[in-house]
C-alpha cells in the first residue's frame, strides 16, 4: 500500500482498561458462593484478569472449583475459550458468530436445551 502512495494508519479495535481490584474480588466472591449461575468472557484479557486479581489474593481454587462445577462458562468466541482453558477452565458455551448477541443467544439455547445442570448441581 505504502509503495501506490498509502498512508498506513495504525489503531487498536478497542482497548482494555482494567478494572477496579474491589469490583472484581467481588465477583470472584459472587461466583464462588453460587450467588451467580453463568459468567460472560468477552475477551481474552478480561479472562486473564480475572485468574490474575484471584491468584494474587489466594482465590484461584475457589474460583475455579466453582466456575467448573456450579457456573454455566460463556466464550464470545476462539481466543477467549483459549485464555479461559489456559486456565484450566471449560467453556460450557460460545457462539457460532463471535458477536454478543449470538453469544447471549447461545446462553439461552443452552439453558432451554441442557436445563443448566451446572446449576442444579450447585444448589
Amino acid at each position: 500500500l505504502k509503495e501506490n502512495g498509502a498512508q498506513i494508519l495504525k489503531t487498536m479495535g478497542y482497548e482494555y482498561i482494567p478494572p477496579e481490584e474491589t469490583k472484581v474480588l467481588k465477583l470472584i466472591e459472587d461466583i464462588s458462593i453460587a450467588r451467580i449461575g453463568a459468567v460472560t468472557f468477552t475477551s481474552p484479557p478480561a479472562a486473564r484478569e480475572l485468574f490474575k486479581i484471584a491468584s494474587q489474593h489466594g482465590l484461584n481454587e475457589s474460583l475455579l472449583t466453582s466456575l467448573n462445577r456450579g457456573v454455566i462458562v460463556v466464550a464470545i468466541g476462539p481466543s477467549t475459550r483459549k485464555a479461559l482453558e489456559e486456565n484450566d477452565v471449560h467453556v460450557d458455551v460460545m457462539p457460532t458468530m463471535y458477536k454478543m448477541g449470538s453469544m447471549i443467544k447461545s446462553l439461552c439455547d443452552y439453558l432451554d436445551n441442557e436445563g443448566s445442570p451446572k446449576m442444579q448441581k450447585s444448589f
